[in-house]
């Protein structure tokens, strides 16, 4: 078995002074107003959720998206912040709860 760990020892990038020196709201806004000023033509399919002080930006969709779509908005949106942002940001998807009403109806709670 032939297993490729290129990646694994890759250096990835830590959040810059500015970004660590904001406070939550800071990162938040700077995030959000990055976002309307941007010429993505996804920008009014999503929603800033959160800007955490190690980078991540959590991000939901306002109306459901394809997954044939889904996955290249959210690497665009990614890039686009990389490089107008901070060098470190990774955006992740909010996860949605469980939505299957047998289990609901049955009380079967499953945590995440």
């Amino acid at each position: 078995m032939n297993n490729n760990l290129a990646y694994a020892t890759a250096v990835t990038p830590t959040p810059g002074s500015a970004w660590l020196n904001m406070t939550d709201e800071q990162r938040l806004d700077t995030v959000k107003k990055t976002l309307a000023a941007s010429s993505l033509d996804s920008k009014n399919l999503l929603e800033v959720t959160a800007a955490k002080r190690d980078g991540q930006v959590i991000v939901n969709f306002l109306e459901p998206v394809g997954p044939d779509r889904r996955g290249m908005t959210l690497l665009d949106l990614e890039e686009y912040f990389k490089g107008s942002v901070d060098n470190s940001i990774t955006v992740w998807l909010e996860p949605l709860g469980d939505r299957s009403s047998l289990r609901n109806l049955r009380g079967i709670e499953v945590k995440a």
